[in-house]
């Protein structure tokens, strides 16, 4: 399939390993179509494991949220993230029963959301930066958490 083997060179460019490198993220496993990515608050070192459906990749932004591996479901609420208002809203496992973080970049939750294209034109998915993109955005919320 084209759309995982383009994932698989995302996987393998500069730019992803340099946010592993960096301590942002580890890859974790790809079960196609779903990623799974340790992301890392640098400054608190909670890691956190974000489930992303990757399916029709780089031409459908991902969606996704965060995922508890030992029992391969949607972490439990009082797991995830907290921080500002901003951030809550961004992260809140409410939005779409945990599977979509409410961010511009995600698949899911731009449907709906015309207002963002104008508001927020910089997290609007973009091909060309592809998945480093999201995991980029997701990582700077983090790094907003308590």
């Amino acid at each position: 399939m084209v759309d995982e083997e383009n994932l698989r060179k995302a996987l393998m460019s500069s730019r992803f390993l340099s946010g592993q490198d960096r301590g942002r993220w580890k890859l974790k496993e790809l079960r196609w179509p779903h990623l799974f990515v340790d992301l890392v608050a640098t400054q608190s070192q909670k890691s956190y494991t974000l489930r992303l459906n990757c399916s029709n990749y780089p031409g459908d932004p991902p969606t996704g949220g965060f995922w508890d591996m030992e029992n391969d479901r949607v972490l439990a609420a009082s797991n995830w993230p907290r921080g500002s208002s901003r951030v809550g809203q961004a992260l809140n496992p409410s939005w779409q029963g945990g599977t979509a973080l409410y961010i511009p970049c995600d698949r899911v939750s731009m449907a709906g959301h015309d207002p963002w294209r104008t508001q927020y034109p910089q997290q609007l998915w973009n091909a060309e930066r592809g998945i480093t993109m999201y995991l980029e955005i997701v990582h700077d919320l983090l790094e907003a958490c308590n």
